[in-house]
């Protein structure tokens, strides 16, 4: 038998080095000890600080957190439906994503890399597609973050760059409210489960949110980020879409009641496919209602290209809605501060 050789723990060569899975002799950088500040009013957007954000034709804006119980809180990009502001009174489901530890900003007005890939390429390229519709299929150009571009493992299997099916980009573009948080590494490394409550929490009251239809996925760290969110707070979401990702599988039970598509390389040398299948099977054993694995036999740790390329998983969402309720709030209003203007 074959065993998987995983990556070397190098950040320059796998930028998911820092991972969960493989930080055994490291630990999370401190958080600061001052509140963060924003530079922002309330609900108004900022200048992210660089061109590849910009829409024409559909709302994309960035965003400071404004409410957290830590010193930070997540900058934030949110894709409103182009019918949003004319429908008044619908309420709208809603996609938490969650990036890679290789999207991360770690410089000056890099979020531009946490935009690269997953759910907001497909708000970016359905601009695209009707900026002009006879260039099809779609695709976006936007650089890798500079720490990576010497970077051997994340150049030979980039695919940003890769064109995007209008039926996908338009399914996700024109019926949800899109939420991509860009995760800094200066306040430590992985996705926080509280601050993304809070966040939660903030983006619920500023916008008709279905609290019904609220879906959360991610990628690599943020495939770990799904499921660590989905158990803090396991009364909150309609579904849960990890890739290549991994979980706590001896809390499996409290997330049993959530409809689950899970998706992984077979040939992942950076998370083994095995912290999906172990999660899976934990599923499995408490009788999780609906848990479906999605294996992909070529395929490396870039399983999300795939998986987000897939317009039956846009459908499967608009088809889930929670069936255990609670959660509406998830941080007490006593226990968040307002980030320091």
């Amino acid at each position: 038998m074959t065993s998987h050789k995983v990556a070397r723990d190098d950040p320059q060569v796998n930028p998911n080095s820092l991972h969960d899975f493989h930080k055994a002799k490291r630990g999370p950088k401190n958080v600061p000890n001052e509140i963060m500040a924003n530079t922002t009013a309330p609900n108004e957007p900022k200048d992210p600080g660089h061109p590849y954000a910009r829409t024409n034709n559909i709302s994309f804006d960035f965003y400071d957190q404004r409410e957290s119980n830590a010193p930070f809180g997540y900058e934030h990009f949110v894709s409103l439906p182009p019918t949003y502001g004319e429908e008044t009174s619908k309420q709208w489901p809603l996609i938490l994503f969650l990036h890679g530890a290789g999207e991360s900003q770690r410089g000056r007005n890099e979020s531009f890399a946490s935009i690269r890939h997953g759910i907001p390429k497909l708000i970016l390229c359905y601009d695209k597609l009707k900026s002009d519709p006879t260039n099809q299929p779609p695709s976006i150009n936007i650089p890798l973050a500079p720490r990576l571009r010497r970077s051997t493992q994340t150049v030979q299997s980039d695919k940003s760059r890769e064109p995007v099916s209008p039926e996908v980009c338009t399914l996700v573009a024109e019926n949800f409210i899109t939420v991509t948080p860009s995760l800094n590494m200066e306040w430590g490394y992985g996705w926080n489960a509280s601050i993304l409550s809070a966040l939660l929490d903030e983006i619920v009251q500023r916008y008709r949110v279905d609290l019904d239809r609220v879906h959360v996925t991610g990628f690599s760290m943020g495939g770990y980020g799904t499921w660590d969110l989905a158990l803090h707070t396991p009364r909150r979401f309609a579904s849960l879409m990890p890739i290549c990702g991994g979980g706590d599988h001896l809390r499996a039970s409290h997330i049993r009641h959530v409809p689950q598509w899970v998706h992984h390389g077979d040939q992942d040398d950076i998370i083994p496919v095995r912290a999906s299948m172990r999660m899976v099977d934990a599923l499995e054993k408490v009788g999780a209602e609906e848990v479906e694995f999605t294996r992909y036999p070529d395929l490396m740790h870039d399983s999300w290209t795939a998986a987000y390329g897939n317009p039956e998983v846009y459908r499967w969402m608009l088809r889930c809605r929670r069936t255990v309720t609670g959660d509406e709030v998830a941080v007490p209003e006593e226990d968040k501060v307002v980030l320091a203007e």
